[in-house]
């Protein structure tokens, strides 16, 4: 026994020293909090803080809140379209209004343009390096800008291209009303990974901050409750796995603790030991050492106590009644009852003798259920 403890103690010793060093790696070397793709306060490759600082050093006015500004003192901002329908139709109708609306998301319905198809079912990307090619104002200073192999757009009838390659652009300028809604193959040139590269900063700075004071209406996903990401999908992965290597960890110790149940043992069952025969027993002792009046005290309560229970009779019920009841059930004359059960205490061994044994005749007959009939 000694040996199998010993056993599962090294086992459970080894099991919390696994669990301790994943918890340690997993809290000493935590991920870096990314945030959501292109979010303005994310330091990520994808995010886009450096953006943010952008457009704050230019001077303009940088609101994530949701609200749009006045049409003709700011542009509403979408780099990754997670808006839902009733927000997409006011920024539309917003535009329409005179507002400048820049969406850098090509599955965005704000865009009215496809991606443009290269392989089945692929967008065809941009070229790496691309240089203006129109004449919208805020593409005039642009010489060069990496677009990050985002892709390529469909020019649809109306609309105006710009860096084109062919019948297909990397940004397209259309009339919305009496605003203009400006769509890019992308948001990646924009990001903190890319937002230096070539003219990339220059032509955010000409097409979001058009003059001193406008604000940017940064669109972003709907605010906690707004949203459709459940619970579980915000917390970080390493949270994940820490809380799943725990379960495991305790999976592993009830099953190393737990009971492990054989075939049944066979054992001799436990003879049962009458009270009464206690009590005799009792009794007998007491004989011997030769009081005789305390035997026959301890017997007689004894009996009566059980025929009080038999019969529904009170507790206190004076002996000679409890005779009485009994004697009708009994193979001896009611005065026997009577004098065994509230009789004088013996004087001798034969007078304790002779009332041990009506005592137990009158047990046997009245408590084991073979009574009287007549």
């Amino acid at each position: 026994m000694s040996a199998r403890r010993g056993i599962r103690g090294a086992g459970l010793a080894a099991l919390a020293a696994v669990v301790a060093i994943g918890l340690f790696w997993l809290l000493a070397n935590p991920a870096a909090p990314a945030g959501p793709p292109y979010s303005p306060s994310s330091v990520a490759p994808d995010g886009g803080k450096a953006l943010a600082l952008l457009l704050a050093r230019l001077g303009a006015r940088l609101d994530t809140s949701g609200a749009l500004p006045a049409p003709h003192r700011g542009v509403a901002l979408v780099l990754d379209d997670e808006l839902d329908d009733a927000a997409r139709a006011q920024v539309t109708d917003w535009a329409r209004r005179g507002g400048v609306l820049v969406v850098a998301d090509p599955s965005s319905p704000l865009e009215g343009a496809s991606p443009a198809q290269g392989l089945p079912d692929q967008a065809l990307p941009a070229p790496a390096v691309m240089a203006p090619d129109c004449r919208a104002p805020w593409a005039a200073g642009v010489g060069h800008v990496a677009t990050a192999g985002d892709d390529l757009l469909e020019v649809p009838v109306g609309a105006h291209a710009c860096f084109a390659v062919g019948r297909d652009a990397f940004a397209v300028a259309r009339n919305e009303g009496a605003g203009v809604v400006v769509a890019l193959g992308g948001a990646d040139l924009w990001s903190n990974a890319y937002l230096g590269q070539d003219d990339n900063a220059l032509l955010a700075a000409d097409l979001l901050v058009p003059g001193r004071g406008y604000t940017v209406s940064w669109l972003l996903a709907p605010r906690v409750g707004g949203g459709t990401a459940t619970l579980w999908s915000l917390v970080p992965a390493r949270v994940k796995a820490c809380l799943v290597g725990l379960a495991v960890a305790l999976l592993a110790a009830c099953l190393w603790e737990a009971r492990r149940l054989g075939r049944p043992v066979l054992e001799d069952p436990l003879v049962p030991v009458p009270g009464s025969e206690l009590v005799v027993a009792t009794g007998r002792l007491l004989a011997r050492n030769g009081r005789r009046q305390e035997t026959a005290s301890l017997l007689r309560d004894e009996l009566c106590g059980q025929l009080r229970a038999r019969f529904g009779l009170a507790p206190g019920t004076a002996p000679a009644t409890v005779a009485q009841v009994a004697a009708p059930h009994v193979h001896l004359p009611a005065r026997e009852v009577v004098e065994a059960l509230s009789g004088p205490a013996p004087l001798d061994e034969r007078q304790l003798l002779a009332l041990v044994r009506k005592l137990q005749q009158v047990r046997e007959e009245v408590l084991s259920g073979r009574t009287r009939t007549g």
